[in-house]
């Protein structure tokens, strides 16, 4: 996730998920720890007590600069478009968008899906298009569930990174929710996208 050096920096004790699939915009950029001063933090997580705890924990690491979108959108904010949508973002000084989104939940297979983002999509179109699954999904233990992760740039308007983690729900929430954090953050690094 994005600011992401920090969104993700402070889950070290945590052993990472796998990644299962990935992709980096080009060119790359340097560090995205100094890409974004302030970053919306979303979870397309149907559960409301899940998504919470996962925007807060994305929130805790991005040290004051993230916004949980529970606390920021309002249920007719998306009624308004998308050009309204950006306008008010960059009106209230937001220049980064993580979105971390529940793919699928499937007992036995781990097999992951193939990567559902498109790198032209912008992160008001994935949103959208996203929210009838995200309405239509619950977390339950012994689960395996794909989790994917994208990261914006408000201000370029685009797609900087995404990547597909795999990870097993084992009736604790918070570690599944700290592995997939610590996955990006670790395959981020390994992309030279943060230090």
């Amino acid at each position: 996730m994005v600011a992401v050096c920090a969104i993700i920096a402070g889950v070290s004790c945590v052993s990472p998920t796998p990644i299962a699939d990935s992709w980096t915009a080009p060119p790359t950029p340097r560090d995205s720890s100094k890409l974004f001063q302030k970053i919306l933090l979303v979870a397309l997580i149907k559960d409301d007590a899940v998504r919470r705890i996962a925007e807060d924990k994305m929130a805790g690491q991005v040290k004051g600069r993230g916004i949980q979108s529970y606390q920021y959108f309002t249920s007719a904010d998306f009624q308004s478009g998308e050009s309204i949508m950006n306008e008010k973002l960059k009106r209230d000084g937001f220049d980064g968008i993580v979105i971390m989104r529940l793919l699928q939940g499937e007992t036995g297979s781990a097999a992951a899906p193939g990567n559902t983002q498109t790198p032209n999509s912008s992160w008001y179109g994935y949103y959208s298009s996203s929210f009838p699954g995200f309405v239509n999904n619950n977390i339950s233990a012994n689960t395996v569930y794909h989790i994917q992760t994208n990261v914006y740039s408000l201000t370029a308007d685009k797609l900087l990174w995404t990547g597909v983690t795999t990870a097993v729900n084992t009736t604790d929430t918070n570690r599944m929710i700290d592995g997939v954090i610590a996955a990006v953050k670790q395959k981020m690094k390994q992309q030279g996208l943060i230090k």
